[in-house]
């Protein structure tokens, strides 16, 4: 721990005893409130039970008078019911009354009878009355049908009506308006800020203050019934449902004569009000003191161990940067600190020396390292931790600064087909002589290659066991490229040389074959060396990667196609050919363009040659190129009677070497040949048509 927070830890300790002190008070105002609000909403509650029980009593007195009534004993139809009418004038709170005999048939009411044969005794007061023979409170009733009120909530209550012997011949039961009942409650009950809810044994709430229209005749939610149905008046804290906080104090179904539930309640805000504004105060004086201690006890450790130590270590992390030149430079008298500051700036004074001269065998080596593409790397296997200088970064396409490197991180760097023979070979350096060299390949970030010759040293322990690598990079990629391409072009050179000797040896066997005489063979033999040579021509261009098919067409076809002149007419997009299909394709043209000249559409000055070819893609097979060959206009046609050399070496070019196939046509109009082959899938595709 520093000296500061040392410091600003005595300053709070020296204001603990005074928190404590203030929580103990806090918390004992808050406990004796705390049972005070819970004694006051109990009796709030019961306050609220007692006015119920008044209204209750009243209308027990008033049903026990209605029950003396001789027209309401005997259930004489036009007297009672005017004498109910009369009767309910007096007390508009009670919205009906109504006698019923033991079947539940409406005998007496205030207004007009029901029609029809309907029958009440299953009304829930109706069965309490019969069952209890005294006066009842109903449950929530959201229409009396019987008095003749429509959707309106009200409370039934009932007694029963007795002949002049004392035996039960019926029910008088009177509506309560519970909209009344709430104003009722909130004239006389509900202090500022506070609430009453009043339920039936079922739970449904008949009178609510605030919010009575939202909540009468809900159901209280189910996690509060257990205080409906408790055995004790209590008293508890919870969120209403009218989302206020509220300590409620209650009296159970059990508790009360009218099995009723009943709570009033008080805002937890409202009752801790006080309180809670005297613990703010006493909390923003604390809080100040605490501030005004901690800020003093930090200004005094900023101005005479903060800074002095801040000063301190400026000057170490610039040493560590490589500015030996920074000394420690305190202001004014700072005692033991000021002497072990003029002690490390009379180790740096001797450290500076000793770097100028280490900068200066560092710098002639980092020349050196430069003008060979060249870095160095170390590795530590005792921490396995390694790395490399900022140049050898560079080499393996790092940034220069990521100077630092784990096992893992290297593994990634190399070509994953050289990491095996890598680490095979750095085992073998700390199995043998501890002489290292390898030369193996890297991944850059961009996916690039390169080639890296790596030289190195195992330093051993005692126990000749391995403890540090260090080496040398060097790129070497130029060299290794060189030799690939030297290797490539004599494989090369010697692939093509073989095949064209090949080619024109078959060449001159075939057409001395079908020669007529010296002269015959003279003629055929240097025109298709010649085809070849404008073949090899085109593909020289190129560096015999490919040929052009429209650039192998029109050579062919150059000393017949005039300016002006429609006689040949060619057509078809750019193809490029791979260099076995381009040779291929201008022997068959070569022979094509003969046959024409001598014997067909390029023989006359009628005829015309039409020379078209397609690419067809497919998703399935390889793409195929169809060229179509039509003569016209020349000398009538007759199919030969033997095969000579020519047509040999067109069907052998396109079916033998390109595995494609030929259709001819000897019609009397002119020859025709549709030639197919299949197509490379990595060629050019075309662009164009010519």
């Amino acid at each position: 721990m520093t000296l500061t927070k040392r410091l600003l830890l005595l300053a709070l300790i020296s204001v603990l005893p005074t928190i404590v002190m203030w929580t103990y008070t806090e918390v004992s105002l808050r406990r004796a409130r705390e049972a005070e609000v819970n004694d006051l909403v109990i009796r709030q509650a019961r306050v609220a039970a007692s006015e119920l029980e008044r209204i209750f009593d009243g209308i027990h007195s008033l049903l026990i008078a209605v029950d003396e009534a001789p027209s309401i004993r005997s259930f004489i139809a036009p007297a009672c019911n005017s004498y109910l009418a009369s009767l309910q004038q007096k007390v508009p709170y009670l919205l009906a009354f109504v006698a019923l005999d033991l079947e539940g048939r409406v005998r007496c009411v205030q207004g007009p009878m029901p029609g029809g044969d309907y029958r009440f005794n299953n009304r829930p007061y109706f069965r309490d009355v019969l069952r209890t023979e005294g006066f009842v409170v109903g449950t929530y009733t959201p229409e009396f049908l019987e008095g003749g009120v429509g959707a309106h909530p009200v409370l039934p209550l009932g007694l029963p009506i007795r002949d002049d012997e004392g035996r039960i011949t019926g029910v008088i039961a009177a509506a309560l308006d519970l909209r009344w009942l709430n104003q009722k409650l909130k004239e006389r009950v509900i202090p500022a800020g506070g609430s009453v809810t009043i339920a039936d044994r079922n739970g449904i709430i008949i009178a609510r203050e605030p919010l009575s229209e939202r909540f009468l005749g809900t159901k209280i939610p189910e996690p509060f019934m257990k205080y409906v149905n408790d055995n004790k008046v209590g008293s508890f804290e919870a969120m209403s449902q009218d989302g206020v906080k509220r300590i409620l104090g209650y009296i159970p179904l059990n508790v009360q004569p009218t099995e009723l539930y009943i709570s009033a309640g008080l805002s937890s805000k409202s009752a801790f009000e006080t309180i809670n504004k005297a613990a703010t105060r006493g909390f923003m004086l604390i809080a100040a003191g605490l501030v005004l201690s901690l800020s003093v006890s930090w200004l005094l450790g900023r101005a005479f161990i903060t800074r002095p130590f801040e000063i301190m270590t400026d000057a170490v992390r610039a040493w560590r940067r490589g500015n030996y030149l920074a000394r420690i430079e305190l202001p004014g008298s700072t005692g033991e600190l000021g002497v072990l500051a003029h002690a490390f700036n009379d180790l740096m004074d001797d450290v500076a020396e000793r770097q100028k001269a280490l900068q200066a065998s560092e710098e002639r080596a980092r020349l050196a390292l430069d003008a060979g593409h060249m870095g160095t790397w170390w590795y530590d296997h005792l921490k396995g931790m390694g790395g490399w200088s900022s140049q050898a970064a560079l080499l393996l396409g790092l940034p220069p600064e990521k100077t630092t490197v784990t096992i893992e991180e290297w593994r990634e760097l190399v070509h994953p087909d050289d990491v095996e023979t890598v680490f095979a070979k750095l085992r073998g350096a700390v199995q043998g002589d501890g002489e290292y060299e390898d030369e193996y390949r890297v991944r850059h970030a961009d996916g690039e290659t390169r080639w890296i010759n790596s030289k190195g040293r195992v330093f051993f322990n005692s126990a000749r066991k391995p403890v540090y690598f260090v080496g040398i990079f060097q790129d070497v990629t130029a060299r290794k490229r060189a030799e690939d391409q030297q290797r490539f072009l004599l494989d090369e050179l010697n692939h093509r040389v073989k095949n064209t000797l090949a080619t024109v040896q078959s060449i001159a066997a075939q057409t001395l074959r079908s020669a007529d005489g010296p002269a015959s063979f003279k003629e055929a033999f240097e025109g298709r060396l010649l085809a070849l040579s404008k073949t090899h021509d085109l593909l020289t261009r190129k560096s015999w990667r490919e040929a052009d098919l429209h650039e192998l067409v029109k050579q062919e076809l150059a000393p017949y196609r005039k300016s002006r002149d429609e006689r040949v007419f060619v057509r078809g997009p750019n193809v490029d050919l791979p260099a076995r299909y381009a040779i291929n394709f201008g022997l068959v043209l070569h022979e094509l363009v003969t046959n024409a000249a001598k014997y067909g559409a390029l023989s006359s000055p009628s005829g015309r040659l039409e020379v078209t070819w397609t690419v067809i893609e497919n998703t399935e097979r390889p793409p195929q190129l169809r060229l179509h060959w039509r003569e016209s206009g020349g000398p009538p046609v007759e199919k030969p009677k033997r095969q000579g050399f020519g047509s040999r070496l067109i069907r052998r070019s396109i079916e033998g070497e390109l595995a494609g196939y030929i259709v001819i046509s000897f019609a009397p109009t002119g020859v025709s040949y549709d030639l197919s082959v299949p197509l490379p899938v990595e060629r050019s595709l075309p662009v164009s048509a010519a």
